[in-house]
């Protein structure tokens, strides 16, 4: 896998801590992981909003086509059984 190095600025209590839970090796997997959950949190919140807004721009047409078909399947089920 090839990486890139980057530089950023944080708290020193926070590094100080961090650095004393992993193992210079272990460091920059950490950091890559838990960048990828943030980020698959993040596109996972994007999709639930995705979602949620075209049901509702469809809920017209949903209530349009219930409507129309409103009672179509009792009449069916009265013509079969007949």
């Amino acid at each position: 896998m090839k990486l890139a190095k980057r530089t950023y600025s944080l708290p020193p209590s926070t590094l100080e801590r961090y650095e004393r839970q992993l193992a210079p090796g272990e460091r920059s997997k950490t950091v890559a992981k838990l960048m990828e959950e943030w980020l698959a949190e993040r596109e996972r919140a994007e999709l639930r909003r995705l979602v949620v807004e075209g049901c509702q721009e469809m809920a017209g047409l949903y209530q349009e086509v219930d409507q129309e078909w409103n009672g179509s399947a009792d009449e069916i089920w009265y013509e079969i059984s007949e």
